[in-house]
């Protein structure tokens, strides 16, 4: 067959030496060259970013410092709102005479002035009514009317901060709508100015990198602090960065941006509970200073990677060309065998070639073998599962006739009739029922009909006690598990002349695993000897083992067997095997 046979090409006339020296010298110096290429472009990429990761942690930290500073602001507001005597005043201000208005500013001026020492940034504090009419004022600076109306007013569109300049001065103003406590609605407003030095404070102490700023804008794109002082408070700063950046709050980074004349890359935040832009300028000339560096390191490598590798070529051909020479003197000596039949067919005059050819034969011959091999183990699989299944049989037919044989002896027709009804049923699931596995409840079953058998022989002087849990009778387990264990305490824990005994069986489920206790109260064993199955041909020794050994064929080593016995004093025998709620499906041979 030629489907799978390689074409000859002019290459593969060479010699492997050959090629591996062309391919050196043209897969050293290309590669080299397009690595320091493209590692240059990723260092580049990787610093860029690392350092818009590193701009956006640091402004959500500087963030949060000026989100904790203007909280300040508003817990002084909303106290003001619901201190009674702002209620107070706001209600009857205009109703009062001149006595109580001087009243209500004593008052006022005792409640500001507390809120005043404990944030100096605080330069004034206004307080009006519902007509905009100031009814109180604490501060040091004149405000104008119109302020006080245009900041209303952009209250009422949930506009609450602005930068503002006034009077040659520059100050940021907070305003809050005072809701009545009798609901009534909004009954004035509170008007905290505020020194822009205050967020100032805020940005000093972080650094973003060489010529970087770092700024705040306001709702409007005003500046309200940076870093470098290059743009005055209250002003414009740049009306399409700051509308991008508002229309676009979640992408954080702007590359290739030239801001205050300076290319570089810009990081932003943008939190509308204030409608206030946090802003980072990083210019170029500080991102790019790593990649120089790194461009100079970066050919000094590949230099000296290609010096290295010509001296490793020699070394590196000797220990291929030495191991691969005697691989063919050995893969040589089976060439005799006959593979013109195989699909994969190489014809080419080199090394590889004749590699390739004498590898695949290998290849299957070693796939035959693993085939057999699997074969062979499940066989052997089964016929030790046979194996151990007919060592049941005869040991346990010999019991029971034993058993109708005393009952020929010594009892009436009664009880011959229920020992074959018994046998009978047992006969059926061991020699007719050629299922491996059978359900709870039908071992159970199998145990109580073997034990009416036992009780012909030794009457009364055993009794069974059962416990088990009847959720798992109708899952699945191995059959005549149970038995052997059962026919262990009746056989030889039993005095025939001796006291009353108890043959205990527990089975209970413990998560995915059944666990099966059989004890008894007779004469107990020599646990060791058990093992010894050519010295004790007693169902002691072949029983237990039988049982131990068909969990571990079916289910694995995984599944404990315990026995625990002491002479004069018992017996007791504890196994776990899976919990099954329907038959595993028989093996594939």
């Amino acid at each position: 067959m030629n489907s799978g046979r390689i074409k000859k090409t002019s290459i593969r006339n060479l010699s492997v030496s050959r090629r591996l020296l062309y391919s050196f010298l043209l897969m050293a110096i290309v590669p080299l060259s397009i690595f320091g290429i493209i590692s240059y472009h990723v260092s580049n990429n990787a610093i860029n970013s690392k350092i818009s990761n590193s701009s956006i942690q640091v402004l959500k930290l500087v963030q949060k410092n000026i989100q904790y500073e203007s909280d300040k602001y508003q817990k002084i507001s909303d106290a003001l709102m619901v201190n009674k005597t702002v209620q107070n005043g706001l209600y009857k201000f205009d109703s009062w005479d001149f006595m109580q208005k001087n009243n209500f500013i004593v008052q006022m001026n005792s409640v500001i002035s507390g809120h005043m020492s404990n944030s100096p940034q605080i330069m004034q504090i206004f307080l009006t009514d519902k007509d905009n009419n100031p009814i109180y004022s604490q501060g040091w600076f004149y405000v104008s009317q119109n302020t006080i109306d245009r900041m209303i007013d952009l209250c009422g569109k949930n506009i609450n901060w602005l930068s503002v300049n006034e009077g040659n001065k520059n100050y940021i103003i907070y305003t809050h709508p005072v809701f009545s406590e009798r609901g009534s609605g909004v009954i004035g407003h509170t008007l905290i100015f505020i020194d822009s030095s205050a967020f100032y404070n805020c940005l000093s102490g972080v650094t973003m990198g060489t010529d970087s700023d770092l700024m705040i804008m306001d709702y409007y794109g005003n500046n309200i602090a940076n870093q470098d002082k290059t743009y005055q408070p209250g002003y414009s700063v740049d009306n399409p960065l700051f509308s991008y950046c508002r229309e676009n709050p979640n992408r954080n980074i702007i590359r290739n941006y030239k801001f205050n004349e300076k290319p570089g890359m810009i990081a932003y935040t943008y939190y509308s509970s204030q409608g206030w832009l946090l802003l980072a300028a990083i210019p170029d000339s500080y991102l790019q200073s790593e990649t120089f560096s790194i461009a100079v390191t970066t050919l000094i490598s590949i230099f000296l990677c290609f010096l290295v590798a010509v001296i490793v070529y020699r070394k590196m051909w000797t220990s291929i060309s030495v191991p691969m020479n005697r691989l063919v003197h050995l893969v040589g000596k089976i060439d005799n065998t006959n593979f013109d039949q195989m699909a994969f067919y190489d014809d080419s005059k080199d090394e590889l070639g004749f590699l390739s050819r004498a590898f695949r034969q290998i290849l299957q011959k070693m796939q035959d073998l693993v085939n057999q091999v699997e074969t062979e183990q499940k066989q052997k699989r089964e016929y030790e599962l046979k194996m151990l299944q007919a060592q049941i049989n005869p040991h346990f037919l010999f019991n029971t006739l034993n058993s109708l044989r005393w009952t020929a002896l010594m009892s009436k027709a009664t009880s011959v009739s229920n020992g074959l009804a018994a046998l009978s049923d047992l006969l059926r699931n061991t020699i007719l029922d050629k299922n491996e596995f059978i359900t709870v409840d039908e071992e159970l079953k199998n145990i109580n009909n073997y034990i009416v058998i036992q009780k012909i022989r030794y009457g009364d002087i055993f009794s069974v006690r059962y416990e088990i849990d009847e959720t798992i009778l109708n899952s699945y387990m191995i059959k005549f598990l149970l038995q052997p264990i059962v026919e262990n305490s009746i056989i030889h824990g039993i005095d025939e002349d001796g006291d009353q005994k108890e043959i205990y069986i527990s089975m209970k489920r413990q998560d995915d695993t059944i666990i099966a206790v059989i004890s008894d109260n007779g004469k107990g064993f020599d646990v060791q000897k058990i093992s010894d199955a050519e010295k004790n041909k007693h169902l002691t020794g072949i029983g237990l083992q039988n049982v131990q050994e068909r969990i571990r064929l079916c289910f694995g080593k995984e599944y404990p067997f315990i026995i625990e016995s002491t002479i004069n004093e018992g017996t007791k025998v504890t196994m776990e095997f899976p919990f099954m709620k329907s038959l595993p499906e028989p093996s594939k041979n």
